[in-house]
């Protein structure tokens, strides 16, 4: 970006003021910022680069590279539950031509049990719609939640789209994961208990981290201690009203898709492999969940074919169901287009009985051997754009930054399976004005930190009858 047209950027939002009448400048020029940038950003590039993030002096990094041998044995766990899926998918994800990178990040008092099975450990899942970001480029993030969760943070980098597609990121998280709950003997720390991990991340780090539960879960896999969720991304198909809501649109910092810049070799790479995995899903003609609107329009994400939209790991809302998950915290702003998708998860998550989307599902949610219900606590943050997070001078930001450590801490110390969902809340939080079930806390967050009922604006999106549906606004 030129300094003029940067000039130019500010000084417009400048004169013009917040469109949130509860937005600082200061929140105001900063999403600003983050908007222009990525809509500018015509990636992925062959190579990103990274504004180097300044490390404090009481946090320690420390950089691995992980064995073959994990991304291996992930591999043969999801050829088994994606046999039935192998028509609509890039046979490539089987042949990475990258090592797993990945970085430890911790505070340094907790350096003295960096050898304890039972420490705390949050499995990082970075955001950037499966096509940009890393470790190092989400350092801000972990640095807050190994400070506020008092954990260790490990942060990974899975391949990313167009040049790896849909599942070459789950089968990096899974393997990420394995890794942590049965490392080498030269690792450097002793197996972690399952139930001492928490996956997290943020947007499509978020539904990545939704995907990895329910992928542990079907494979039959030990399942984590919980899960934390920002502004998470878990339906690729854009169904839902939020998403292209004109107030919402003028608000929130997500465009409407990445490009990839023309003329370049990456460019014509991931054209010629498009039409060659068209043509095979032509030919095999797969018989798989989806919708007609899936073909009606231009292929939707550079992450996957428009026949593979509807898998539950692409898509999890789409799941027939999202029961028997560990507890998971979601949180969603109130002004972001992905607002309705993280809610109707929330919900069909706690009742899976209740919500058994979408209409062209398979309808054979009776047979399913996952029906309890998985106990969720939704937050949706007034006024806030996606993954406000990352603003770490307001007030919204620390709030819920600090709401994820408390959970982290909680969900970890768990010892049985008959912990009630208030033991997974703090105190103040809950209050007589909001609605608790066994399994289930829903409410909105003030900007000042305040809770209160769900607007019913919020719970409009449970009726929506267009779900999982790709709609004509694509093109």
């Amino acid at each position: 970006m030129s300094l003029s047209l940067l000039f130019t950027t500010v000084f417009k939002h400048f004169t013009e003021g917040p469109p949130v009448k509860s937005w600082s400048l200061k929140f105001h020029l900063a999403v600003a910022m983050i908007k222009y940038n990525i809509n500018i950003w015509i990636l992925p590039n062959e190579k990103q680069i990274e504004e180097p993030v300044k490390t404090p002096p009481n946090i320690i990094i420390k950089e691995v590279i992980l064995d073959e041998q994990y991304r291996q044995k992930s591999i043969l766990h999801l050829e088994k539950v994606l046999k039935k899926y192998e028509d609509v998918l890039d046979e490539k994800w089987k042949e990475p031509k990258d090592r797993i990178y990945g970085e430890w990040v911790y505070m340094k008092e907790e350096e003295e049990s960096e050898n304890n099975e039972m420490d705390k450990v949050v499995l990082h899942l970075h955001g950037g719609a499966y096509c940009i970001g890393s470790a190092k480029f989400s350092r801000n993030f972990t640095f807050e939640y190994a400070k506020h969760a008092k954990a260790r943070v490990f942060s990974t980098d899975y391949r990313l789209a167009p040049q790896n597609q849909f599942p070459a990121s789950l089968c990096d998280s899974v393997a990420a994961y394995l890794y942590l709950i049965n490392p080498e003997s030269d690792a450097g720390f002793k197996p972690i208990n399952p139930k001492r991990i928490v996956i997290m991340g943020e947007s499509a780090g978020g539904g990545l981290t939704l995907a990895t539960l329910l992928f542990l879960r079907d494979a039959g896999l030990p399942l984590p201690g919980g899960a934390v969720v920002l502004s998470p991304w878990v339906d690729l198909t854009h169904s839902m009203p939020s998403f292209w809501d004109p107030e919402f649109k003028k608000v929130d910092i997500i465009g409407e898709r990445i490009n990839i810049r023309p003329s370049t070799p990456l460019a014509d790479e991931f054209i010629a492999n498009t039409k060659t995995l068209s043509d095979k899903i032509a030919q095999k003609k797969p018989n798989i969940v989806g919708h007609p609107s899936f073909t009606e329009v231009p292929r939707v994400q550079l992450y996957c074919a428009n026949e593979a939209l509807a898998i539950p790991y692409v898509s999890p809302m789409l799941a027939e169901s999202l029961g028997d998950l560990p507890p998971i915290l979601c949180q969603t702003g109130g002004l972001e287009r992905l607002r309705d998708e993280a809610i109707l998860f929330s919900h069909k998550a706690a009742h899976p009985h209740e919500y058994q989307v979408p209409s062209y599902a398979t309808k054979n949610f009776e047979k399913s051997p996952f029906k309890n219900p998985t106990k969720v606590i939704l937050e949706v943050y007034d006024d806030m754009p996606h993954v406000w997070h990352m603003y770490l001078f307001s007030k919204p930001s620390q709030v819920a930054i600090e709401r994820c450590g408390d959970f982290i801490k909680r969900v970890t110390s768990i010892e049985d399976n008959n912990t009630s969902i208030i033991d997974l809340t703090k105190e103040d939080v809950v209050s007589p004005s909001i609605s608790i079930s066994p399994s289930f806390i829903a409410m909105r967050v003030s900007v000042d930190g305040e809770n209160k009922e769900l607007n019913e604006t919020d719970r409009d999106c449970l009726k929506w009858d267009k779900i999982g549906i790709v709609p004509k606004e694509v093109i």
